[in-house]
């Protein structure tokens, strides 16, 4: 397991992304060359990690990307302090690599997952791969475990209420939470 120290984790072409669009000197200074006054140290530094493979980021703490289905190359994390994991996904429509983690780890106790359209938005939500409630928990049945606390992000504001109303039509026996700003993941 690599050991990775006061670096903020993401994945390759994520970190073409934030340099790009972000950290450009025109919308925000680039911190990955701007050095803190008291420690010299830079507040960003990328590292590129690799899929499958463990890091490790503190005391008892680590964190592993994994793949999954968008029109882009993206990843999810699964992130793990002492023996207790949550899985952490966004932009993805099958599931599949999510719902095969969660199967075969059974540290993972809670999931953070988007849904982003109304269900009557199904095809724009297969086009361009997100998930509507109806999909989300049609998709949720291939989980072979009944322990997994569901957190529910990346709604898209103009469809909160239908959504989150949706989510308690669809859910049956899922424990669901729809995080919102300043909500605390416990896993």
């Amino acid at each position: 397991m690599k050991q990775l120290k006061g670096t903020y984790v993401i994945q390759q072409l994520d970190i073409v992304r934030v340099k790009e669009n972000f950290l450009n000197n025109t919308i925000w200074p680039d911190f990955s060359k701007i050095p803190l006054t008291l420690s010299g140290e830079m507040p960003v530094a990328y590292t590129e990690l690799e899929l499958n493979k463990e890091y490790s980021i503190g005391k008892d703490e680590s964190i592993r990307a994994f793949k999954t289905d968008y029109t882009v190359a993206s990843g999810g994390y699964i992130y793990t302090k002492k023996n207790a994991s949550v899985l952490i996904t966004a932009d993805t429509h099958s599931l599949d690599s999510a719902i095969k983690e969660i199967n075969e780890n059974k540290n993972i106790s809670s999931i953070v997952v988007e849904c982003s359209f109304p269900s009557e938005m199904r095809e724009l939500a297969i086009n361009s791969k997100h998930l509507t409630p109806e999909l989300l928990f049609l998709k949720l049945k291939a989980i072979k475990r009944e322990d997994i606390v569901l957190y529910i992000h990346h709604i898209k504001p103009a469809f909160f209420k239908k959504i989150s109303d949706e989510i308690a039509i669809y859910k049956g026996e899922w424990e669901t939470k729809i995080l919102e700003d300043g909500f605390f993941v416990n896993f």
